[in-house]
């Protein structure tokens, strides 16, 4: 059932990364009949709420449920839901963007969450592990970002839409989107394998590294609004954020690091660099955050585009994908003995790196007023191009090993 459900979700990760590189081509040659504003849309739900959401819901449910044949067929019945309004989107968003078709069937899918949460919420006992405590912080950041779903029908309703509160609404969803369920998602599984190991946590450190990560997400929200209200309070306010998140990375660092021969040893050859990866563009992430508590750095870095896209994609490919690709692997979900799935990973994780790298040097450029790189786009659409292609190979190579079996 959990390997169906994460082909399922790479399948969903090879449609978005193929919308992806289409994007990437528009700006090297015309595409006859491209809407780019709603093939966007499609490629940003289907990757968010197809990819990462359902790849979660895959390690979330074997690793902090009690399986038995009831709950087996309960959180079944609402993967296969779930992905039916993830193909609703794919199919509805690049013709229509936001209409009603796409509409119903993003609603569909924040009602699918809301069950999820109300079936998963039992099972996590009042005494809570450091890992389960995580979790529950990351479903209710999940429950608290549909606000900004939900409040952008009474704002276009009054007119407003396009306006400044209209956008704070979808960076609110976006904001508690990443940088609190999918982040607290994947640390609570990070914890669980600690946990899973019989390896004692630090209570004093790993409770003032919650405390730490919990308030810094609620602060740095304030970045989201800087663009709007770009006050002086508003930037006090992210660079206090960013600073707390900073000191939390530094907690995490010395939680981790008197366990990481043990944690690293579980993990072995592709897995390991995978998690290496996440780890150390997770690091990146909280550093670059911590880089905007400068206020003209903060305005760069909600200004210039290629830096907003660059940490998008920091954080949903680097930091998470590389992580749940770790776990995949570690978990027994991707063969560790298929070389065309190995090489479909390397594949993807390198078009992930030298796209971030792009990215952040033209964005660098642009902020220096020296111009765009020479075939800048036709390089950046050639390294986007390997994630769909590298995504394709292990597939491939996972049909080609259960042909075997």
């Amino acid at each position: 059932m959990i390997k169906r459900w994460f082909l399922v979700a790479l399948i969903n990760l090879l449609l978005a990364t193929a919308l992806g590189a289409l994007l990437r081509y528009a700006f090297v040659d015309e595409v006859a009949g491209l809407n780019f504003r709603y093939v966007l849309h499609a490629h940003s739900h289907v990757a968010m709420l197809g990819w990462i959401y359902l790849a979660l819901y895959c390690f979330i449910v074997p690793n902090f449920i009690q399986l038995d044949n009831r709950t087996s067929k309960v959180f079944n019945r609402l993967f296969w839901v779930t992905q039916l309004s993830v193909g609703g989107m794919l199919l509805s968003f690049p013709f229509q963007g936001y209409g009603p078709i796409s509409i119903s069937f993003s609603t569909l899918h924040i009602l699918c969450s809301y069950y999820f949460v109300w079936k998963v919420w039992p099972h996590l006992s009042t005494k809570a592990s450091f890992a389960t405590l995580l979790l529950r912080f990351a479903l209710f950041f999940m429950l608290l970002s549909t606000i900004g779903v939900w409040s952008m029908g009474p704002i276009i309703a009054m007119g407003m839409k396009g306006s400044a509160l209209y956008y704070m609404s979808v960076q609110f969803y976006l904001h508690f989107q990443f940088n609190g369920w999918f982040i607290f998602a994947i640390l609570a599984l990070l914890f669980k394998q600690l946990e899973a190991m019989g390896i004692q946590l630090p209570p004093g450190k790993t409770r003032q590294f919650f405390g730490l990560l919990v308030l810094s997400c609620f602060l740095t929200y304030a970045l989201a609004v800087a663009w709007s209200q770009p006050l002086l309070i508003i930037f006090i306010i992210n660079s206090v954020g960013v600073l707390i998140q900073l000191l939390a990375l530094w907690l995490l660092f010395r939680i981790i690091q008197p366990l990481w021969a043990s944690l690293i040893a579980r993990f072995d050859g592709l897995e390991r660099s995978l998690l290496q990866v996440a780890i150390f563009s997770f690091g990146l992430k909280i550093m670059a955050q911590a880089a905007v508590a400068v206020p003209f750095v903060a305005e760069a870095a909600y200004t210039i585009r290629n830096y907003v896209i660059g940490f998008i994609h920091l954080v949903l490919l680097g930091v998470i994908s590389a992580f749940l690709f770790s776990l995949a692997y570690q978990g027994g979900i991707l063969d560790r003995k298929a070389s065309l799935v190995r090489i479909g990973i390397v594949t993807f994780v390198c078009g992930i790196l030298l796209s971030e790298l792009l990215l952040f040097l033209q964005g660098t450029l642009l902020w220096g007023a020296m111009g765009f790189l020479p075939f800048y786009y036709e390089i950046l659409f050639a390294f986007s191009a390997l994630m769909p292609f590298g995504i394709l190979l292990t597939l491939i190579g996972w049909f080609l090993d259960k042909s075997r079996v």
